[in-house]
């Protein structure tokens, strides 16, 4: 079955609610990417197999954690509903652990030892992530390099559809990329998994906030 989780229809996502997990071999695609670390998990041994992360997002998502580390449930045999449904005690109440926004300081706080290269194609959006060595690409660099940068895996790459777009003076969401330059981009991605330096591919549609809407987004 394609659909990891129940699809639960084109509703509203934030930063918690989970709606779309849907796998293709090495390729999951979401509506929230909090689901991210999880699916890296199903393809790379993050415990123990040195990798390197290609993060293509408006966002780093990279939200400063604490508490949200401790207690770390075992992700090797941790279901995607378990994953999902993960809490951990504060001071208001319980709180879901993994968020759109903190799940990959998460994985810089857990699995850096098992990272070698971390690569940044973002909007500057958010908290930097906190690992050396980091590399910051200009947007304008990567249809031409990404199947350069993606050789010697294995290669996690994570993608968020919001990278495309951007706002016009109406506060609508409008694609700001050709559609050539969105096609050369994944056609790199391609190569790559074809020559096999990427291990797994995550995909987020962000429906919320970010781009024109589920539909548009997945269309």
């Amino acid at each position: 079955m394609p659909h990891i989780i129940p699809f639960a229809g084109r509703l509203y996502s934030g930063s918690v609610k989970q709606n779309l997990l849907w796998r293709d071999s090495d390729v999951f695609l979401m509506d929230n990417h909090r689901a991210a670390l999880w699916c890296w998990q199903q393809k790379v041994d993050l415990y123990a197999q040195p990798h390197s992360l290609m993060h293509i997002d408006r966002h780093y998502d990279a939200l400063r954690v604490g508490v949200h580390t401790k207690k770390m449930p075992d992700l090797r045999i941790l279901s995607a509903v378990d994953y999902l449904a993960d809490v951990l005690a504060a001071p208001s109440g319980q709180l879901p652990r993994f968020r759109w926004d903190n799940y990959l300081s998460i994985y810089l706080r857990q699995f850096q030892k098992q990272l070698r290269t971390l690569r940044l194609i973002t909007h500057k959006d958010g908290d930097r992530p906190r690992f050396k060595p980091q590399f910051e690409s200009a947007p304008d660099e990567l249809p031409e390099n990404i199947d350069f940068w993606l050789e010697g895996g294995p290669w996690i790459v994570n993608v968020d559809l919001d990278y495309f777009f951007c706002a016009d003076t109406s506060g609508s969401w409008i694609q700001m990329v050709s559609d050539t330059y969105i096609d050369q981009t994944f056609r790199g991605v391609r190569k790559a998994m074809d020559n096999g330096s990427v291990a797994v591919v995550t995909v987020c549609l962000t429906p919320d906030g970010y781009t024109p809407g589920g539909r548009n987004a997945s269309g």
